[in-house]
């Protein structure tokens, strides 16, 4: 008969002792596995020790594990809307929420860090991309350095892309998201966070944005160095900028050409088929409608730039709830960013041009509170949606 070994007699009475402690501290083995292994991580690597593992179930970091290839796309899109708060809460995740970024390369300008433009740029070569599995390669590669040696088995890294250009693209991200993962089990793991904003203003917005940028171009020439020493091009844009008369076109002139000319619905192309999608960013019922359509609702949060004007503490609880972030954040403060101002910004708009805006928006911010209602969203999301208030208006001088 043979004579057992002390560790084979005392293996049992080990593992019972383990998980008797586990039982009494609501640990799971897994978890103290996880804890064992990575409770020292490398302080130079990207840290996610303020993320919470709520965002996804147990895979590895960014659920490698669904992904071809291990590709790393982004788990948490915030896709809209521009000059609706997204440089604010890009910031606020990546300082305070130790959120992952996109990695820049060579020659691109510093924003690319907040916003990849994978979505509504054409690539490198000027050509229509398609949003295939090759390509979708590409844009991962940009998240690669979120999933670190130490991290690389961590179900709680977020990382984020916040181009708000995306919302005119859902079937893209989804294509994308589908190239990587044929089971969509990885589609439907992505965090989708909007911000929108009453559409008079933030077209007053955008517009003094483009006339910020053409006025630097018309002052600094083509070529325009920013603060981070990247180099990246400045342009009179057509959407200020009137080639017949050689000077900016007012905000009249704006509404005019751009705003009401792309108040309309434009069905989003084939994502293979890469083609363009002008669109005024305000159609915001249209836009979520097709997002609802290809994500489940619960994936999606819907913020009001509104209410981070107002109670700014209240919607970053949205943003800390829906994204699981750590408990011990205590930090519900923003540091606005994008002030662009050279004495010539746009304060108020006529009247009369506020009384054109309204017919063609009023009716379209009905739609979409109705929308809401219909199809509520996350347990954290505001409800009822906070209606829009309008600017106020200036008379035009006789």
């Amino acid at each position: 008969m043979m004579t057992k070994t002390f560790s084979e007699i005392a293996g049992p009475f080990v593992l019972l002792l383990i998980f008797l402690f586990l039982s009494n501290h609501n640990l799971s083995p897994s978890f103290a596995w996880e804890l064992s292994k990575h409770d020292s991580p490398d302080s130079s690597s990207y840290s996610s020790t303020q993320c919470s593992n709520q965002l996804s179930s147990p895979g590895g970091c960014l659920n490698q594990h669904l992904a071809k290839d291990n590709a790393t796309l982004p788990n948490v899109l915030l896709i809209g809307v521009q000059k609706a708060g997204t440089s604010a809460l890009s910031n606020w995740l990546k300082e305070v929420g130790g959120v992952c970024m996109s990695k820049v390369q060579p020659g691109e300008p510093s924003y690319y860090e907040k916003e990849a433009h994978y979505f509504d740029y054409f690539n490198t070569t000027g050509k229509k991309r398609k949003y295939d599995f090759d390509h979708s390669k590409i844009y991962a590669r940009r998240f690669a350095h979120c999933c670190t040696e130490q991290n690389t088995a961590l179900s709680n890294v977020l990382a984020l892309d916040a181009t708000p250009y995306t919302v005119l693209f859902p079937k893209r991200v989804r294509s994308t998201f589908d190239s990587v993962d044929l089971t969509g089990e990885l589609a439907k793991r992505v965090k989708l966070i909007i911000i929108l904003r009453e559409p008079i203003s933030r077209e007053l917005s955008a517009y003094n944005h483009y006339a910020f940028n053409c006025r630097e171009y018309l002052q600094y020439g083509r070529k325009y160095v920013d603060e981070h020493n990247y180099t990246h091009f400045r342009s009179c844009s057509a959407k200020v900028w009137n080639s017949e008369m050689k000077r900016m076109k007012n905000f009249s002139e704006f509404i005019d050409d751009i705003t009401l000319k792309n108040a309309r619905f434009i069905p989003e192309p084939d994502p293979l088929v890469g083609s363009s999608r002008n669109m005024n960013s305000c159609l915001y019922a249209d836009f979520l409608r097709e997002w609802f359509s290809i994500f489940d609702r619960e994936q999606i949060l819907v913020l009001s730039q509104e209410e981070l004007v107002r109670d700014e503490g209240s919607f970053l609880n949205r943003v800390h709830s829906f994204l699981g972030l750590s408990s011990s954040i205590d930090n519900f403060s923003l540091r606005h960013t994008n002030s662009k101002d050279d004495g010539h910004k746009v304060e108020a708009i006529l009247c009369s041009d506020e009384e054109k805006l309204d017919q063609v928006f009023d009716p379209l911010n009905e739609d979409l509170y109705r929308l809401l209602e219909a199809y509520p969203g996350p347990p954290m999301e505001q409800r009822p949606f906070q209606k829009f208030v309008k600017p106020n208006c200036t008379v035009e001088n006789d």
